[in-house]
């Protein structure tokens, strides 16, 4: 801009040089444009000075009279995305889910194979894994929100074998701290895993009123155990949501089995676990607690695993 109120300037003055020589009319005009051109373009360029400086000033000067419910609902749901997407992740294709399909697709359960499963985010090492947990509560939200609509029929948590999946009682307190996690952060505050009667029966696990069956996986389960991992080294903890049973039509629970000419899904199920060598305990009775069913012991025959007794002799705070 300097540039062409130069030249403007220059070709005034020459064309004023040129003129003057002899006075008319030509020779006055061009006085009166150089003139015109020296003080005129010069407060056009003050005022472009003015201008600039007046962009300086602080105009967030001031503290603004808005309340939340006074903001468009457009920006609260920018807002509101952007949080969720800093907490959720995609739950379809994480470790979990990719290294539990060798047991997904290998497993005597009838409708396993087809099952849409969410999983835990990839385990960080240098968490806890009440750190590690904690990172999927807000997608096990989501997943049990959506569970009914989408037809999802599990959510699988990943453990490191090496640190938890030693022996059953290791396994069990991992279990019994993963499910405090997401029991401590209940959004209805039930807080299931603070009741006295978890060994009991009448008790299940539940989350945002979703109620869950657990089924539990590790690397020292036999070959002829249901809980058997099909040689992957990690564990599992997967929470069935009660509602895909009924999706499903798995039908109510029973005692009874029909071994030779099996009629039900359920039927079907046990005599599939059979047929494998992976027979599991059915009792004659349908009330008894469901926490004996978590995390089993290694011999269908053996000793309950009370999962859910915290053990006192051992430091968890750096695993």
């Amino acid at each position: 801009m300097v540039r062409i109120v130069t030249v403007v300037r220059v070709t005034f003055l020459v064309i004023f040089l040129c003129t003057s020589l002899v006075i008319s009319w030509t020779s006055v005009i061009a006085l009166i444009a150089l003139l015109g051109s020296l003080f005129g373009l010069k407060d056009n360029i003050q005022n472009r000075k003015d201008t600039a400086f007046d962009s300086k000033k602080n105009l967030l000067k001031g503290k603004p009279k808005t309340e939340l419910e006074d903001v468009s609902p457009e920006v609260l749901q920018k807002i509101q995305k952007d949080v969720y997407d800093l907490v959720t992740y995609d739950a379809e294709n994480t470790d979990s889910v990719l290294d539990f399909e060798v047991i997904k697709q290998n497993t005597e359960c009838v409708f396993a194979k087809r099952a849409k499963v969410w999983g835990s985010p990839s385990w960080r090492d240098e968490l806890t894994l009440e750190e590690n947990v904690y990172r999927s509560v807000p997608t096990f939200l989501k997943f049990v929100n959506l569970c009914p609509v989408l037809g999802l029929d599990g959510f699988v948590y990943r453990l490191p074998g090496g640190k938890f999946g030693t022996d059953v009682q290791t396994f069990g307190q991992a279990v019994r701290r993963t499910l405090t996690v997401l029991s401590n952060h209940d959004p209805r505050g039930q807080h299931c895993m603070d009741q006295t009667y978890i060994g009991q029966k009448g008790w299940v696990f539940e989350f945002n009123g979703v109620t869950c069956f657990i089924t539990t996986f590790a690397p020292f389960y036999p070959e002829n155990s249901s809980r058997y991992g099909f040689e992957s080294n990690d564990c599992y903890i997967f929470l069935q949501p009660e509602v895909s049973f009924a999706q499903h039509d798995l039908g109510p629970d029973s005692p009874h089995t029909n071994w030779i000419d099996p009629k039900t899904m359920r039927d079907r199920i046990r005599v599939a676990y059979a047929n494998s060598g992976r027979e599991y305990l059915i009792r004659d009775t349908v009330y008894y607690p469901m926490s004996h069913d978590v995390v089993k012991p290694i011999g269908r025959d053996d000793e309950i695993v009370k999962w859910w007794i915290k053990d006192d002799d051992k430091n968890w705070s750096r695993t």
